[in-house]
């Protein structure tokens, strides 16, 4: 056997050499535009049937060396259509115009670990977005590049917090208790998005004992990359593409690719931007015109003496009771206007064996809140080696650095966070800061949330490396055959550091007695991955081409966070040491997989795709960790040219896939923690009791759809349904007290999950002068659980505020809450296959369905108008449907300054008013949350315009007047969120 391949290898070695010794003449030669002629540069030529390639240069010629006889041409690059040129053994010089591929029917989508298809003949619905597409429209962060583009793709933002913070939900759910973002791939190293939180919540725990730090404001890491690097960004939505990742595609799979070096000499691409951001709108306050107004809705002046309070010192007129004045508290806080500015440098170039791209980016986001920012700085280097005999090296590497000012703007209960502390601060209330330098106290918040701004410190560093090595070798490319061998290494680590500091001084501080706060957290994650592929091509002729690929993959992931807390802080220091009551906690998860797959793909006549595979897992969160778990996939399309006319092509396709999502971390595990107890050392059990034989869920997912190329290729129409059945899902069983436990997470019950895609896109102008490309999406999708091998339960929410209760035969995503029956034998309180809360003679109150919190539909409409030197972008967002609880108006009525508290509730048209005169407010409050959840659960309907952006390229003599090297400038004026329609009144 061992000579057997040394007999291989060297006639490998022999075909290559002789191969190379057949380039005995050199073709030289251009490639232009078809439509304007100007030259393209980074186009790839290929000698058909051979390994040899060249790249365009800057000025679009190329030279290529090529075997004697005639020979074909195969000039590809991206964004136009391919070419092939004939060249006679007598002809050494030839010309090639490339039409623009504006429906991008030519663009080469990945299909596996190391292959890829065009288009054209895709089987699956498989979402990109170019480089050109972001470019246009210059995005912050790479999620908002997405809204509105992606049929399939849900982009929430978490908050308008500075710095990203994003989350996306690829065709609806696929998980209940499991993780629900996609899996992020950049240039094949597998990143970390997770959130690792700040701990503010722990830092402020003294006020809320049942805090458990969740509600935080943190943004997740895939916000670190710099969308000026991206070259293109696939979604692979659904199992039947995303299989090939096996146990961590359930949610999918979000390849991004970076930019490369091009041949010619260097070229620079300078970015400059400035800007300031605004709020997005104001939840207002009541205006009370008359000081009974005022005590009537506060009662008198006086509070309670202690906790810092001097009862005499608040209610002085110079900064308490005088009716009829208006301080605007959200304007002070979050009325700034700081400026925000972008530098980006961009550099490629290099020779046919050695090209480069480097980049560079200085950023800095000012946040419209007091003390709150967001500064980015990073470097890029990706080189490309050909090192001849068929091999070639990928260096991948990427350095970040930033730094985060987020506040204190979320829930934490105890009225420390800006808009928990702003309802129960009337307009008449002056907190702004004294000549003096001090704040005054709030008379009836536990804080002044601008003074809390000023003091209150929530920074957080993070400093990130993402590299890789690519190698590859053309181990042979004969008239019929090619193989490719594939090793590809990567890591992703960051170090993320957060400090939380609360001072003596601040309002809240004495509540607990401990005056002064700090919490210090030290985390780190490590990604990395290894792989290695091989890739056989049979091509006997243009009807057939058959593609196999094998591979193994190893990726381990190790996360690592050492919090420490102290209190009471002696002088008022910020170090740890400073204080008196102190306290450790760390965490660390470590997670081990192994992978191996296969697939065939079978293109026939151009026509027909036939595409066979498998991946196979064994993962070290699985209760066993030697088993295999097999995620088959199998998918085809076909092509039917028509003609011109209306319908110039149809394409069917149809496929099937399978997908895992792993169970956390030490699920497996009965865990245990540290405790004392007069001295003695003990050990503490964990009230989760350990899952025995967890192991991933899994998605089976079969889509279909229909493609068609309209009105002589100026248009293109996607269609896709799905079904998904989720089987093995991740479960809570609540315990009864007598196991010494109160839940039990494991796998059972199944979940359906269908849906509809569709995509247009259109030119309805194309010339010389004038280009107008229209791109529509359209998605939707409904959820169900279909079993359930355990009683309902709550996956999260705000119970009778408005949650959720995971029950057979519903969605997972219907709303619950209080509802009021009147007549004593109400059905629905009687009704037994679901809890019910408090069902007392005549008041009926039990969780009933309020709606499901899922979107009707969401639909995108961008538009890219080009007269000339000027392009006009623009990209709306419409969401129909889905419903939110508004809690923060919960919060106001509480306090009884909502902006229409005092509205005659009759007259504005809320059903169940009271006749009696009652007031809006007055009819909340009485109605919600104990009686009627609904109150305060608005629909999620809203219309957006979340892109605009003006770009006008500026004339190349005056460029080249500045700047004799330059090839071209442009100008933009950009705005984001600049529209909004909605009848939701809560915080944006």
């Amino acid at each position: 056997m061992g000579r057997r391949l040394f007999l291989s290898v060297c006639a490998v070695l022999f075909l290559a050499a002789g191969s190379a010794a057949a380039q005995t003449r050199i073709i030289t030669g251009t490639v232009s535009d078809e439509n304007t002629n100007r030259p393209i540069s980074g186009a790839v030529i290929t000698v058909v049937g051979t390994n040899i390639e060249a790249t365009s240069r800057e000025n679009g010629t190329f030279s290529i060396g090529a075997p004697q006889g005639s020979v074909r041409l195969l000039v590809r690059v991206i964004g136009y259509r391919r070419a092939e040129a004939v060249v006679p053994a007598a002809q050494s010089q030839v010309e090639v115009s490339l039409a623009p591929d504006i429906l991008r029917l030519e663009q080469v989508v990945v299909t596996g670990q190391a292959t890829g298809v065009e288009r054209r003949n895709l089987a699956q619905a498989i979402s990109t977005i170019s480089t050109d597409q972001i470019e246009l429209v210059p995005a912050q962060t790479i999620e908002q590049a997405m809204y509105a583009r992606v049929a399939g793709a849900d982009v929430q933002a978490n908050s308008g917090a500075p710095g990203g913070g994003m989350q996306i939900r690829l065709r609806g759910i696929s998980s209940i208790l499991g993780a629900t973002t996609p899996l992020y791939v950049v240039d094949g190293i597998m990143v970390n998005d997770g959130t690792i939180g700040e701990m503010e919540g722990t830092g402020l725990r003294f006020l809320n004992r049942t805090n458990s730090g969740r509600e935080e404001n943190s943004p997740n890491r895939i916000a670190d990359l710099n969308p000026n690097d991206i070259q293109n960004i696939e979604i692979l939505k659904g199992a039947s593409a995303a299989a090939i990742y096996g146990s961590k595609a359930n949610n999918g799979v979000i390849l991004i690719t970076t930019k490369r070096g091009r041949t010619g000499r260097p070229q620079f691409d300078l970015t400059q931007r400035f800007g300031v951001s605004d709020m997005s709108n104001k939840l207002g306050l009541r205006v009370f015109e008359t000081l009974e107004e005022a005590v009537e809705a506060f009662g008198s002046c006086a509070v309670p003496a202690g906790a810092g309070r001097d009862p005499a010192a608040d209610c002085k007129s110079d900064d308490g009771w005088q009716a009829g004045r208006v301080f605007d508290h959200e304007e002070e806080i979050a009325g700034n206007n700081p400026l925000s500015y972008e530098t980006s440098l961009g550099i490629n170039g290099g020779t046919d064996n050695t090209r480069y791209y480097v980049s560079a980016l200085v950023k800095h986001d000012g946040g419209i809140v007091t003390n709150t920012g967001y500064d980015k700085q990073s470097l890029k280097i990706n080189i490309d080696q050909d090192l001849g005999a068929g091999l070639q090296f990928q260096l991948s590497t990427n350095a970040i650095h930033t730094f985060s000012q987020r506040g204190i703007t979320n829930n934490d209960n105890r009225s420390v966070s800006y808009w928990m502390a702003f309802p129960q601060i009337p307009t008449f209330v002056d907190i702004r800061k004294r000549d003096d330098g001090t704040y005054p106290v709030s008379p009836f918040a536990n804080s002044n949330p601008l003074q809390t701004a000023e003091l209150v410190k929530n920074d957080e560093h993070v400093y990130r490396f993402i590299g890789g090595a690519n190698l590859s070798w053309e181990a042979l490319v004969t008239g019929s055959h090619e193989l490719r061998f594939n090793v590809l290494g990567g890591t992703d680590y960051f170090s993320q550091k957060n400090w939380v500091f609360a001072p003596p001084e601040a309002e809240f501080e004495p509540i607990d007695g401990l005056l002064g706060t700090s919490v210090q957290s030290a985390a780190s994650s490590l990604n990395y991955n290894i792989g290695a592929n091989a890739v056989h091509t049979f091509s006997p002729s243009g009807f057939l081409s058959a593609t196999t690929s094998i591979g193994w993959q190893y990726e381990a992931r190790d996360i690592d966070q050492l919090q420490s807390l102290a209190m009471d802080l002696v002088g008022g220091l910020a170090n740890i040491g400073a204080g008196t009551v102190s306290s450790l906690a760390q965490t660390r998860f470590v997670t081990k997989e192994v992978g191996i797959f296969a697939q065939e793909e079978v293109l026939i006549s151009e026509r027909l795709l036939l595409t066979l595979g498998v991946r196979m897992d064994r993962n070290s969160n699985n209760a066993f960790t030697d088993q295999w778990y097999y995620y088959p996939k199998g998918a085809g399309s076909y092509r039917i040219p028509v003609g011109e006319g209306l319908v110039n092509e149809m394409k069917f396709r149809a496929a099937y896939g399978e997908s895992g999502n792993q169970p956390r971390y030490g699920s497996k595990f009965k865990n245990y923690s540290a405790a004392n107890i007069s001295g003695i050392q003990t050990l503490r059990l964990s009230t989760t009791i350990a899952a025995p034989d967890i192991r991933p869920e899994r998605q089976k997912e079969i889509e279909a759809g229909l493609d068609l190329a309209l009105l002589n290729n100026r248009a293109s129409l996607e269609a896709t349904v799905y079904q998904k059945r989720i089987t093995d899902l991740l479960v809570r069983q609540a315990l009864p007290p007598s196991t010494g436990a109160s839940t039990n997470n494991f796998n059972g019950g199944v979940m359906r999950t269908r849906g509809l895609e569709g995509a247009l896109m259109l030119i309805p102008l194309s010339s010389a002068n004038v280009q107008w490309i229209s791109r529509t999406t359209f998605s939707m999708d409904r959820s169900l659980i279909t079993e359930l091998p355990v009683a309902p339960f709550s996956p999260g929410g705000f119970g009778t505020l408005g949650g959720w209760l995971i029950r057979e035969g519903k969605s997972p995503t219907m709303m619950v809450g209080n509802d009021t029956a009147v007549v004593d034998n109400d059905p629905r309180c009687l009704d037994t296959t679901t809890p019910t809360v408090n069902c007392v003679v005549g008041a009926r109150i039990r969780n009933v369905d309020i709606g499901d919190s899922r979107p009707t539909f969401i639909m995108g409409f961008s538009n890219d108008i080009k007269f000339k030197a000027v392009t006009l972008s623009s990209v709306f967002h419409w969401q129909q449907g889905g419903l939110v609880a508004n809690l923060t108006r919960w919060l106001y009525d509480l306090s009884r300054t909502t902006v229409d508290y005092a509205d005659d509730c009759a007259a504005s048209g809320y059903p169940g008013c009271n006749p009696a005169g009652e007031t809006v407010g007055q009819m909340r409050l009485r109605t919600y949350p104990a009686r009627v959840t609904a109150t305060n659960v608005e629909s999620a309907t809203f219309l957006k315009l979340r892109e605009v952006t003006l770009n006008v390229d500026l004339p190349q003599s005056l460029v080249q007047s500045i700047w004799g090297s330059a090839r071209h400038a442009r100008v933009s004026l950009s705005g984001r969120d600049l529209l909004r329609f909605t009848g939701y009144r809560g915080m944006d």
